[in-house]
This record gives C-alpha cells, sequence and structure tokens, in this order.
C-alpha cells in the first residue's frame, strides 16, 4: 500500500521534531523521554498497521473549553470521511457534545491505545481556527458547521420554563475574559425593556457569573447538555463571545452576540443563524493581531470597558428586529 502525503506527515521525523517542541498533550503523563518514545511509537504504528490493512486508531485530544471543543466538532466528521474505517475516539472535557456522535466511536476511554494522535488544543490567534484544526488533523476543512447529535432532548429543567404566549429569550452575561464582558448594568437595563416588552427571560451562565437578576435564573444551575436543551426551546440567545454562543449554534438557535477583543470571523464564517453588534471602536479585533495584545483579556490602551459603545438600546433595536424576522 502506498504512503500518501497526509500519512506520510506522521512518519517519525514529523512525530520526533513534534515532540521536541513540546506538542505532547495526551504524553505529558509519561514523562519526557517516554513520552517522546510514544510518539515515536505511534507514527511507526500508523504506518505499519496501514501497509498490512489492520484497523487503525486515533485519538483527537480537544480538552480546552467549551466554545472550543464545539468549534472542533466538524473534524470527527472529516476524520471519518478521510478514514472511514479507522476507530476514532476523542479526549475532552465536555463529553456531552460527542452524545450520539456518529463520528467518534469512544469518549474519555481509560486506557486508549492510538496509532494516530491529533491534539487541537492551542490556536493561533490570526487563523480561521476550524482551518487550523483540520491542518492539524491532516484533513480538509470541513464544510459542514458544528452541531450536536443527541437523541434525547429532554430535560427536568424545561419544567422551570414559563408557559404561555411570551416569546423566549435567552441571556448570557458571562464571557472567559473581562474584555468580552458587557457592563452587568447594560444587561439589567436591555432586560427590563425587553420584559417591558412582553419577552420572556431565561439567564443562564457559570457558577461565577454575576446574574442579571431577570426572568427565570438559571446560572449555574445546567451541566452542557441541560443548557443546549434550554436553547432549544428559546427563540433566540443574546450573548457575549462565549461557549454559550458557540453551544446555541450547534443546536439551531440564532444567535445576537457582542464582540469587542475578538474579530468574529476568525471564529465562525457563513452562519446565517449569528447576528454581531461589534463595539465600533478602531481597535476592534485587536487579540486576532499578532503581538498586539500581551496578556489575553485585558487591553493594551487600558479602556475600561471594550463592550462600552454598544448601548442598550441598539441590542434593543437588534433583538426586536431578529424576532421579527421569525414571526
Amino acid at each position: 500500500m502506498a504512503l500518501d502525503h497526509v500519512d506520510f506527515m506522521f512518519c517519525v521525523p514529523v512525530w520526533f521534531n513534534l515532540a521536541l517542541m513540546g506538542y505532547r498533550g495526551y504524553t505529558d503523563g509519561f514523562g519526557r523521554l517516554r513520552g517522546t518514545l510514544r510518539w515515536l511509537t505511534y507514527g511507526v504504528r500508523w504506518q505499519v498497521k496501514g501497509v498490512l490493512g489492520a484497523r487503525r486508531r486515533i485519538l483527537v485530544d480537544m480538552r480546552w473549553r467549551l466554545g472550543d471543543e464545539i468549534m472542533a466538532l466538524p473534524v470527527y466528521e472529516a476524520l471519518r470521511k478521510r478514514y472511514p474505517s479507522c476507530h476514532i475516539s476523542a479526549l475532552c472535557n465536555y463529553p456531552d457534545l460527542l452524545e450520539d456522535n456518529p463520528f467518534a466511536d469512544a469518549v474519555n476511554e481509560d486506557r486508549p491505545r492510538p496509532d494516530r494522535y491529533v491534539l487541537l488544543h492551542g490556536a493561533p490567534r490570526d487563523v480561521y481556527r476550524i482551518e487550523h484544526y483540520a491542518r492539524r488533523a491532516g484533513v480538509p476543512a470541513p464544510s459542514t458547521r458544528p452541531c450536536l447529535y443527541c437523541q434525547d432532548w429532554s430535560s427536568a429543567l424545561l419544567d422551570e420554563l414559563p408557559r404561555g404566549d411570551g416569546c423566549r429569550i435567552a441571556v448570557a452575561a458571562g464571557a472567559g475574559w473581562p474584555t468580552k464582558r458587557w457592563p452587568v448594568e447594560n444587561w439589567r437595563d436591555l432586560c427590563r425593556k425587553l420584559e417591558a416588552r412582553g419577552y420572556v427571560l431565561v439567564e443562564l451562565g457559570l457558577p461565577d457569573d454575576e446574574p442579571i437578576g431577570v426572568g427565570v435564573c438559571l446560572v449555574g444551575k445546567t451541566r452542557v447538555r441541560d443548557a443546549a436543551v434550554v436553547l432549544r426551546h428559546v427563540s433566540l440567545l443574546v450573548c457575549s463571545d462565549s461557549g454559550l454562543m458557540h453551544l446555541a449554534l450547534a443546536v439551531g438557535t440564532p444567535v445576537l452576540a457582542l464582540f469587542g477583543p475578538i474579530e468574529p470571523s476568525t471564529l465562525i464564517r457563513d452562519e446565517p443563524l449569528l447576528h454581531v453588534i461589534r463595539n465600533g471602536r478602531d481597535c476592534q479585533g485587536c487579540c486576532n493581531i499578532p503581538g498586539k495584545v500581551k496578556e489575553l483579556g485585558t487591553c493594551p490602551l487600558g479602556v475600561a470597558s471594550c463592550l462600552g459603545p454598544i448601548t442598550p438600546d441598539a441590542v434593543l433595536e437588534c433583538v426586536e428586529d431578529l424576532i421579527g424576522r421569525k414571526r
């Protein structure tokens, strides 16, 4: 069997160089010497099994933040198309994302024994994310968008959602970096105006997020799967650039997202469900410019609120427009 270009990328010299550069991830627990030897073993075993026609095993290591793990979901399908007979397993922090996924054979196995190890954790900020993941995996850039394949979309939290004719809108004020967060007083102003117009609000977020204090508060009460179920039962999510933004898109719910330090096109492209409000500053997207930001989450110009120029009335107008299109 001839070795194609993608397979050859993972022969001994390349794996050895990657090991020396520190791209070990899963092998870190074995110590530097044993980890490097395992990298070399993967490369050899991958080639030998390919020649013999034996079933090969691919381990995708994507233990990162929620949004990043969601953005990587199309890679599993691309790997399955590229290697249809391979066993594909995943190491991840959010296994709910891969529930019933037809392209992943196993999730967080106790003792994975891969013939090929794909490390997706980490990415340059000036490269379109899915293209970077695809290059790491040695597959063409997927054209499909991230989605969840859960068969059971039930959750006890659905009983906490208000009944009635009011249009449900989810809001999520949290974000991983301070520069991605809209001032909470702006959130409260927006939510009061939405409730005054008859919208039913559901608030989502992590336990350490500061609650807005309106509507049905589910902050800190949901696992990823529960949040996904709730998001399927709302008409719109209003949020900052966060993992919940990606989760809503993955379940098919429209999103209105506020962006400041990140240029959204480096994360998501050609997504009709995503509607973006930028902060309007000349420095918008600064984190995607190499060398511009020394410490992620801090403003190099010392601006107190990156998203400050976005007003509650501007967001309200966009919400009304988007809901009006759905009616």
